[in-house]
């Protein structure tokens, strides 16, 4: 069964896209350019990964917490604390904040306090190259640094055949795989990410 935590991070995914379709919208009827739409595209994926983030430290917290609904024969515990703010601070060890992505942070964290790092170890080796690609798209626009660009090129992009406009982030997020009904990598990207979720839950 679906969690609450699950739920919530499916609808967020929804209303980014609707937000993305609704932009389209007016860059088709001429309301707005093409700089600002590739704009809304990158915002909007940042938030889709930010909140994937969140997501996957939701879940982490909830299974250590022993509230996450998993059957225990999937999920054994090496360590449990009662007390939330008692795990965050071990978690966090000081830290201010805790890095999921990229997605081996998460793993490896798993395999310290869940038995063989289940359920963040179970992901299949595609799954985990699509988080990888996500994540390197993400970078190339968080950071514009010349390796994270180089990051994407190479390892996203790779050999792919695309026009000169579809090469940048952006447009890359905005390039078309279907036109019948039209779907973007976009898309492609929030809807593995919504996938992957239920995966975890």
């Amino acid at each position: 069964m679906p969690t609450a935590e699950l739920n919530t991070f499916h609808r967020s995914l929804t209303r980014i896209n609707n937000t993305r379709n609704r932009m389209e919208s007016l860059f088709s009827d001429g309301m707005i350019k093409k700089t600002d739409i590739e704009a809304v595209y990158e915002a909007l994926f940042l938030r889709a990964v930010t909140n994937f983030e969140s997501y996957l430290e939701q879940l982490f917290i909830s299974i250590l917490l022993g509230r996450s609904g998993h059957p225990p024969d999937r999920i054994k515990l090496l360590m449990s604390v009662s007390n939330k703010n008692n795990l965050i601070t071990i978690l966090t060890q000081k830290n201010d904040y805790l890095d999921w992505l990229p997605y081996n942070k998460t793993e490896s964290r798993a395999r310290i306090y869940l038995k063989d790092g289940k359920p963040f170890s179970e992901l299949t080796d595609g799954d985990k190259s699509q988080i990888k690609a996500i994540s390197l798209t993400r970078n190339a626009i968080a950071h514009r640094s010349d390796h994270s660009s180089n990051q994407f090129r190479s390892k996203v992009i790779g050999g792919m055949v695309l026009l000169p406009r579809e090469r940048s982030p952006a447009g890359f997020l905005r390039s078309r795989i279907r036109t019948s009904p039209i779907q973007v990598r976009f898309e492609v990207y929030l809807s593995e990410l919504g996938r992957i979720a239920a995966q975890l839950s």
